[in-house]
């Protein structure tokens, strides 16, 4: 081989060094192609007390009719706050859509891991891949509040309430509020965040929420908890385990199974709501 060849040859394999290096970095960045130049009043990050109906008259739909604002409804039945001792494993994809992780994933925006193991996922439901591709390409720039609704899955799932030791730690229901809220307002500090509170729940063959405990207390407790988070970060909520009205006496007059909303259930929660958020926003206005 000659000289001009042999140099012509190791250029080659530098130009394809270069690329393939900068397919790897960007590949692993997984950067999104854009987000969607929309403006959402509201986006709802929360389990399947938001999440779970989308047909048959869901919480958004009322919402919007009810407070004339727009709602992004991101909310995923069955995922909890905090993440459980599983996360870490490879194999192990259902936790991809805790709060901590979707969080990190709107706040770096990286969709990538969730995107496959909800494909991978064995629990997923049928809204769930449109659902996070809603939530890929929402602008959190344009939007005007956060709800943050969790709770009732950690409490059944029995996760801890909090760690004195670690105010952020994940593997607690405090503590991924806490970093949840953190990255959050790094990321987006204009973006107004406010917590919602589980709802009253008993499920069948149990106690009711206020002396079940699964593990990690009562839910009550996880309620108390997150308005004391929300006071150690001057942020509002909503309070709709004490003051939406629904509790023991009629309970089963709203929900399904002690937990889910049926269609009237579902009117309510989101006509009180629309007021809660509606008297939030006209004071912030003044």
């Amino acid at each position: 081989m000659g000289k001009k060849e042999f140099f012509k040859q190791i250029g080659s394999i530098a130009a394809a060094c270069v690329i393939c290096a900068f397919l790897l970095y960007f590949g692993y960045r997984n950067v999104d192609a854009g987000t969607e130049d929309r403006h959402w009043d509201v986006i709802a990050l929360g389990d399947s007390i938001i999440g779970k109906e989308r047909e048959d008259g869901p919480i958004h739909v009322y919402f919007e009719e009810y407070s004339g604002m727009t709602m992004l409804n991101a909310a995923f039945g069955g995922n909890c706050a905090s993440v459980g001792e599983n996360a870490d494993r490879y194999s192990y994809n259902d936790e991809s859509l805790s709060l901590c992780r979707l969080t990190e994933a709107v706040c770096y925006r990286d969709f990538g891991v969730l995107k496959a193991d909800i494909a991978a996922s064995r629990v997923k439901a049928d809204y769930f891949e449109e659902t996070l591709e809603q939530l890929a390409v929402a602008d959190f720039n344009q939007a005007d509040i956060l709800l943050l609704e969790f709770g009732a899955n950690d409490y059944t799932a029995g996760r801890k309430l909090d760690n004195p030791e670690d105010p952020t730690d994940i593997y607690t229901y405090g503590g991924a509020l806490r970093y949840a809220i953190e990255l959050l307002r790094e990321a987006y500090p204009d973006l107004k965040i406010v917590l919602v509170t589980p709802l009253y729940c008993h499920l069948a063959e149990r106690e009711n929420c206020l002396k079940e405990d699964f593990g990690g207390g009562t839910l009550d407790e996880y309620a108390d908890l997150e308005k004391r988070i929300a006071e150690e970060y001057g942020l509002d909520v909503v309070d709709v385990f004490y003051e939406i009205g629904i509790d023991e006496s009629n309970v089963m007059q709203y929900t399904r199974d002690g937990m889910h909303l049926r269609n009237e259930g579902r009117q309510f929660y989101a006509r009180f709501l629309a007021e809660k958020i509606g008297e939030l926003s006209e004071r912030d206005n003044k």
